[in-house]
């Protein structure tokens, strides 16, 4: 079903609004009939039981991340433990001198201290060094194919020796820079030769700068330079063309990196921003389409609101309606109206409720007998408004409880006409003539929308394409920031290559997430209090300036369906990417055995791109973190992100064995990442829930379990007692149903300024307390302080250890290493049992072999 009750199907049918619309009165409205009984389940038990069962998964889903964090150091220590690499022999040792370039010395030194070291490597900063043999060895590589193509066609000789040129300028300024900047030492690493040698000495040494202060002069390198030392890395995590750049400047890289991805952000946060302000122009536009009015009103043809040959041809459709030039809808419509809305309200009255339904006013219940709360008032009134609008619609839906229902099919349209085009007579504020809708609030606004939404203007050719841009641009918009951000991470010179992917990972996860989910919020969210003292229009206007104040019908319509669609679209263009890379790398490979000159040209044909993983990890998290904020009231979010999980896990498992080369070995970094950030996703997802859930309204948990509240009268209790006594004294004298209704008439115009100035949004905090207390919202509101009271207790016990670095000595905190039983490092080499590089030499690596070609 949809919401506009044209039939088909849209994505908002799949959501809490459509599965439990607030236009649904209280009772059984919920049947299974299994044959031989009808199990019935009432609107206030389904809203609580699925709050309930929304609050067990939540829990459910912090259980298994927790789970899942443990599993994950598990699997990374019983990796650890099955895997030899040269990092379970080789330690980092920070503080050396910088004239500490002699490795014998450093190698000696470790040695008669700890036991037999194999080799020492040490790091210098002599990153502008890497860089020139980087562009010599590209150069090298093209000479070679110049070269190769020489020889077999006997063509470039000219190019051959501009290239020898430039070789031999290079060459020159190395040597040249060889000779008059002296390098310094950064760190070395240092690989023992057995493990307990490599225990002994992480157990021994300093591993923090409190220890280091207090390290004995005959301990220390050359007995005045104390030094720490740490677990290496894997030798393909270093990344030593970093290694000159100071950690001063290293932070001021990453502020000015910073600084430029914020931009980035803003730029296209306000672009994502624009487009959406425009598509909330569009469709929340009031305008009404008057030949669907006519029709509605006058019947086929337009009746007496169309043309002559209009008339003859009496189109059932409103395309088939023609209107006079001078057609004014302010005039033509409230003359037939005024009566048939006074007609409307006696069909839709019942015994003990009045319906009150006048030109220009938005429709009302007035309770003669028993009185009802604001919510019953609430929910009656769009029960009413949804009945009568689909009677609107066919003569099929209309009540056969309602006697002369069938004949008052023109109730809606004129209700919806009469809140359009009623004017103001002349007052102190307004002029006279100008049409009320053009002053209404925006609630007022929200509910003319939701309540005449069938015979509002749809938009144009043109203005379909700018909502579909819309859609589309968070796409397009997060792929190009993907793009970007891999690019621009580079230049803050993360030290380790970990670090670098996980840097990358962040950012993308940010910036994928702000576009894609924040924004909904900020953009079409009316929460004016937000914003309200600040100057600038873009924030005044655009910020919190939306129209949408609860997660209603209207909001699942206009927002929920779209956001769905561009999770679903989310979920494709990775796949398509690959696909496409896929197909990208099979011509690289023909192409290359068409075109390579060299052996080298035709292995990087067939060796492929590198495997892309920061940037997956980025869009998996953007997609659960989505799915758990949005994921309470849009159900189908699950099943999209399930989809994404098991189709981006088999697709990118195809293309890193079929396409990628080989990557290097990754650390836990990227997974800690993900482990830290799925709780969060958690909060979010009881947060955002709680907010959907309580959209409807259910009692107070106090009054659910049983504590009496304080009793209290508001004025529009006061005035629905004092409605109900009025009425009992005209029924006592023999008045009828038309005097009623005068008197009904006569009250709502006493109360026309009262209504009209309390039609206003609640105040945010009464109201975050109100849904905080409802019984279908305080299981969130517990979940969610039960949660920040233990991330509390983890930063509280955090930043103890880290203002007391000196608990790290005592026995009871003290970091110890475990021995994990492995050969000497000569005998696992020689038994091939080494997995990953066997060496820090720089040269010996795969990702610096074409710096030295």
């Amino acid at each position: 079903a949809t919401f506009d009750g044209q039939g088909g199907f849209d994505m908002g049918s799949t959501t809490l609004g459509a599965i439990a619309p607030d236009d649904v009165e209280e009772g059984s409205w919920i049947a299974f009939d299994n044959g031989s009984t009808v199990h019935t389940i009432s609107k206030l038990d389904f809203l609580n039981g699925s709050a309930a069962m929304d609050v067990l998964g939540s829990w459910l889903f912090l259980c298994m991340a927790m789970f899942f964090a443990r599993r994950q150091k598990q699997i990374e220590r019983a990796v650890d433990q099955d895997t030899i690499e040269i990092c379970d022999y080789t330690v980092t040792v920070k503080g050396l001198p910088d004239d500490a370039s002699d490795k014998e010395e450093v190698r000696c030194f470790f040695e008669l201290k700890f036991g037999k070291v194999v080799d020492a490597v040490l790091a210098k900063n002599d990153g502008i060094l890497l860089t020139l043999h980087r562009r010599r060895g590209q150069l090298s590589m093209h000479f070679d194919g110049l070269h190769a193509r020489f020889i077999r066609t006997n063509r470039g000789e000219r190019r051959m020796q501009k290239f020898e040129q430039k070789l031999e300028a290079l060459d020159q300024r190395i040597r040249q820079l060889k000779r008059q900047k002296f390098f310094k030492t950064k760190l070395a690493f240092v690989t023992f030769s057995e493990e307990a040698s490599y225990v002994k000495c992480l157990d021994a040494s300093p591993r923090g700068w409190v220890a280091r202060l207090f390290m004995k002069p005959e301990d220390q390198f050359r007995g005045m330079f104390p030094y720490t030392v740490t677990p290496a890395p894997a030798p393909s995590d270093v990344m030593f063309e970093n290694l000159d750049v100071s950690e001063t400047s290293r932070f001021w890289r990453r502020c000015a990196i910073g600084l430029v991805t914020l931009t980035l952000l803003v730029v296209s946060f306000s672009a994502i921003a624009f487009l959406a302000t425009e598509k909330r122009r569009l469709l929340t536009s009031t305008d009404m389409n008057e030949e669907a009015l006519a029709l509605a009103i006058g019947g086929p043809g337009g009746g007496v609101f169309g043309t002559n040959a209009s008339r003859l041809l009496a189109s059932p459709t409103f395309g088939g309606v023609t209107l006079p030039e001078d057609f004014k809808g302010t005039d033509a419509f409230e003359s037939v109206c005024r009566a048939e809305l006074a007609a409307c309200e006696v069909t839709y009255s019942e015994p003990g409720l009045l319906t009150l339904m006048s030109w220009g006013s938005f429709l009302t219940l007035m309770p003669v007998s028993d009185a009802m709360s604001a919510t019953e008032k609430g929910v009656k009134v769009k029960s009413v408004v949804k009945e009568i609008a689909d009677c609107g619609v066919t003569q099929e839906r209309c009540s056969p409880a309602r006697a002369e229902a069938a004949d008052r099919r023109g109730c809606h349209a004129c209700y919806c006409a009469g809140l359009t085009y009623h004017t103001i007579t002349t007052t102190a504020i307004h002029a006279g003539g100008e049409r009320s809708v053009d002053s209404f609030s925006d609630l007022q606004l929200s509910t003319l929308r939701e309540q005449c939404d069938g015979f509002l203007e749809k938009p144009a050719f043109g203005d379909t394409v700018l909502i579909v841009a819309t859609i589309t641009a968070v796409t397009i918009i997060n792929a190009l920031l993907k793009v970007v951000i891999k690019s621009i991470s580079a230049f803050e010179r993360h030290v380790s290559f970990i670090s670098l992917q996980s840097n990358i990972a962040e950012k993308v996860f940010m910036a994928q997430f702000l576009n894609t989910a924040v924004l909904l919020i900020v953009v079409n969210a009316a929460i004016p209090e937000l914003t309200r003292g600040i100057s600038s229009p873009f924030v005044r206007d655009v910020l919190f300036h939306g129209n949408h104040r609860d997660f209603d019908q209207m909001w699942y319509k206009d927002i929920g369906g779209p956001l769905m669609i561009t999770m679903l679209v989310n979920t494709m263009a990775p796949i398509a990417t690959l696909f496409g890379l896929e197909l990208i790398a099979a011509f690289s490979r023909c192409w290359g055995r068409c075109t390579a000159w060299t052996q080298k040209r035709l292995d990087d044909a067939y060796t492929g791109p590198e495997f892309d993983i920061a940037t997956r990890y980025g869009e998996v998290l953007m997609c659960v973190m989505v799915t758990m904020m949005y994921g309470s009231g849009m159900p189908l979010l699950y099943a999209f992100a399930s989809f994404f999980c098991l189709t981006i896990a088999f697709f990118d498992k195809r293309f890193l064995l079929r396409v990628c080369r080989r990557p290097p070995r990754y650390g836990t970094d990227l997974a800690a990442l993900a482990v830290a950030v799925v709780p969060w996703a958690a909060l979010l997802h009881v947060l955002v829930g709680m907010w959907m859930h309580t959209h409807f309204v259910t009692p107070d948990i106090r009054s659910s379990l049983g504590i009496s509240l304080a009793s209290g009268s508001s004025g529009s209790s006061s005035n629905t007692a004092a409605n109900t006594t009025g009425i009992a004294a005209l029924l006592s004298t023999g008045a009828g149903i038309f005097d009623i209704l005068n008197f009904a008439a006569n009250a709502s115009a006493v109360n026309a300024s009262t209504n009209a100035a309390s039609y206003e949004y609640a105040p945010i905090v009464q109201e975050i307390r109100r849904r905080a207390l409802q019984t279908n919202g305080f299981p969130f509101v517990a979940l969610a302080v039960l949660f920040l009271f233990v991330v509390v207790l983890r930063v509280v016990w955090q930043s103890l250890a880290t203002l007391c670095p000196c608990l790290g000595s005592l026995a009871c905190f003290a970091v110890g290493v475990n021995f994990e039983g492995v050969p000497s490092f000569e005998d696992a080499y020689l038994e091939d049992r080494l997995r990953g590089l066997t060496s820090y030499e720089m040269r010996d690596m795969p990702m610096y072999k074409d710096f030295f070609f």
